[in-house]
């Protein structure tokens, strides 16, 4: 069996400058319509027809499906491509082939391609990415890409391919100033990147966004697959070393199977990954080592210092933080854990988590990006004792987080075992994450 992939790579530096170019475009800023894609991509002989796509959209959940998909196929021999969004802490996070990073200088070679062409054509941040990633799929000679959209999916970049298998993990509402006001609006939206006769899996959704998904496939003649309807998945044992579940699907009873990623807004999730593997393998036999091959950062990750548990999550809507508090709560004793919680401004942040007062006893307001993110008195603000009025929540301010060198002796204040908790829970954007995991993981590594 091959080994687990690395825990933690960090982006070597300083980057090449054709790939630093890339990355110095604003990630925040967008093209409406596919137009540029469409020219970036014939000006490099649009190698995304040199293989075959998965494409999955939904508000939580895509990256947990796309890496449990890809682990599967993988664990049955076959190559295949992953492209996901965004990294925690390196660029080629994003991109991989058959479950291994693509090296930097790699990604750098189809990147002195791409950089000539912005003057002509203007690209996005994302939409060089993606040329990036199609490039390196269709000369890698994969058969097979797994796409994550990045946050929408009618105008995705994603979205110039004609998928063998839609996927769609669930909706609830972020990105509005995007993608709509409202859920149905955003579902709207993401259904965008199904195709008339191709089929489109669908994860949990509630009623009314169900009729309207079933509604578009029998109007588009879309074979529609909703996943609770055929199979079922069981929690058998959950702690902070794995978790194991059994899951049973029209196809067959595969027993009791690890899972690559913790809580149980994960089960859906796995039960997805597998309805999908089944619509492209004759026979789904190796669950059993799928999830060894998976690693996806900052997705509940755990880092162990001493006896401290630290976990990364990248969680930062109001959805993801429920389900994320929800999981350190069944794992370990409310007055043991704290949280460190730090949200950028662009990132929508409508209302404290009812869950995170029953969950942890103290709370950590970090401001991640000075200028960039919601201030420690801004959160604040937001979660004011009303949102806590039945629990006693200990809220401290920290202001003084400006470079480097502040954030760690920061982490190593908080992994000493003097600091008042057990576990300690670092979520609310991937860059609170990246700052922090960052030296989290170095402290454990020693």
């Amino acid at each position: 069996m091959r080994r687990t992939p690395p825990r933690y790579l960090d982006t070597p530096s300083p980057l090449p400058p054709n790939l630093s170019f890339v990355l110095n475009l604003s990630p925040s800023a967008m093209t409406l319509g596919l137009g540029n894609m469409r020219r970036l991509l014939s000006s490099l002989g649009n190698p995304e027809q040199n293989f075959e796509s998965v494409v999955i959209a939904g508000t939580n959940g895509k990256g947990s499906v796309s890496a449990f998909l890809c682990g599967i196929l993988n664990a049955h021999g076959r190559r295949v491509g992953l492209y996901t969004s965004p990294h925690v802490y390196s660029v080629n996070e994003r991109i991989a082939i058959d479950g291994k990073r693509v090296p930097i200088e790699v990604l750098e070679e189809a990147a002195s391609r791409i950089v000539p062409l912005y003057e002509a054509i203007g690209y996005s941040y994302f939409e060089a990415l993606t040329a990036i990633a199609f490039l390196v799929f269709a000369e890698s000679g994969i058969k097979l890409a797994v796409l994550e959209t990045g946050l929408g999916g009618r105008f995705d970049a994603t979205n110039v391919v004609v998928p063998k298998v839609s996927v769609l993990t669930g909706i609830s509402l972020d990105h509005r100033r995007i993608l709509g006001d409202s859920e149905e609006e955003i579902l709207r939206e993401k259904l965008g990147i199904t195709r008339p006769g191709v089929p489109l899996f669908c994860g949990r959704l509630l009623p009314e966004l169900e009729t309207i998904v079933r509604s578009r496939s029998l109007r588009d003649g879309i074979p529609l697959h909703v996943v609770g309807e055929t199979g079922s998945v069981e929690l058998r044992h959950m702690s902070f070393h794995g978790m194991r579940a059994r899951i049973r699907t029209e196809r067959g009873d595969y027993g009791e199977i690890p899972l690559p990623f913790l809580g149980e807004h994960q089960l859906g999730n796995a039960l997805l990954s597998v309805r999908v593997a089944e619509s492209l393998l004759a026979d789904v036999d190796r669950l059993e080592s799928a999830a060894g091959l998976v690693r996806l950062p900052g997705r509940f990750e755990v880092v162990r210092l001493g006896n401290k548990t630290v976990v990364l999550d990248v969680a930062h809507n109001n959805e993801a933080l429920t389900a994320t508090a929800r999981t350190l709560r069944a794992l370990s004793p409310r007055e043991e854990n704290a949280m460190i919680l730090g949200i950028l401004r662009r990132k929508e942040f409508r209302d404290f988590p009812m869950e995170i007062p029953s969950t942890v006893n103290s709370v950590y307001l970090v401001e991640p990006v000075i200028g960039e993110s919601h201030t420690a008195g801004q959160l604040l603000e937001k979660i004011g004792p009303k949102n806590w009025k039945n629990k006693t929540l200990n809220v401290y301010l920290e202001r003084n987080l400006v470079n480097d060198d502040d954030w760690m002796t920061y982490a190593e204040r908080l992994a000493s075992s003097t600091s008042p908790f057990r576990a300690l829970l670092v979520t609310g954007s991937h860059r609170t994450v990246e700052i922090l995991g960052r030296h989290f993981h170095r402290l454990e590594s020693g």
